[in-house]
């Protein structure tokens, strides 16, 4: 799911839940849309999301970074609060085991403030995957295949980023890799 927030508002857009395994093929948008974007294994190393959280946040850091660059647009810096942030959330949605960007009934945004981030635009992608579908490659291809997902890795407003990883059992599914991308931009 993708999620903006505005000066103090939350913003209509589309909100995909990526379902059970997320499926490849039955997402929004078209190949064609993401196509040009996706790293190819020699620019990005796919990760399973466990052991190294290091090595994890840093491919989808090149996955995201990429698809940016090649739109002609500057790469995020990692802010340590939506860092911080993003891993706290995907703790709340394993803990309370609510795939939502309210899991344990807490705003979206409640993580990204209560560390700080005090910026005038916040955003989340969330996603997550058991197997093969919730390495970082197949978690950013699906996101780059949602239009609002999408919107949001490619922003022109957000600036910043953080990616947590948490992998548990989610939805009585183990080996689940939950994955979330805040992104901010200062006022």
């Amino acid at each position: 799911m993708s999620l903006s927030y505005r000066s103090s508002h939350i913003l209509a857009g589309v909100a995909i839940a990526l379902a059970f395994f997320i499926g490849v093929a039955g997402l929004a948008a078209t190949r064609a849309n993401a196509s040009g974007l996706i790293a190819p294994p020699s620019k990005c190393k796919s990760v399973s999301g466990f052991g190294n959280k290091a090595k994890a946040n840093k491919s989808m850091l090149c996955f995201t970074n990429y698809a940016r660059e090649k739109s002609k647009l500057k790469r995020y810096r990692v802010n340590p609060k939506l860092k911080r942030a993003s891993l706290q959330k995907a703790g709340d949605i394993l803990r309370c085991d609510q795939f939502s960007h309210q899991a344990c009934g807490r705003p979206f945004e409640y993580w990204i403030e209560r560390y700080g981030f005090n910026g005038c635009a916040m955003g989340e992608n969330i996603a997550w995957g058991n197997g093969s579908l919730g390495t970082s490659r197949s978690i950013f291809i699906a996101w780059m295949k949602s239009s609002g997902h999408r919107a949001a890795i490619l922003s022109r407003e957000y600036r910043m980023i953080g990616i947590g990883v948490k992998p548990g059992t989610l939805s009585g599914a183990e080996g689940a890799r939950v994955w979330v991308q805040h992104f901010g931009a200062g006022c």
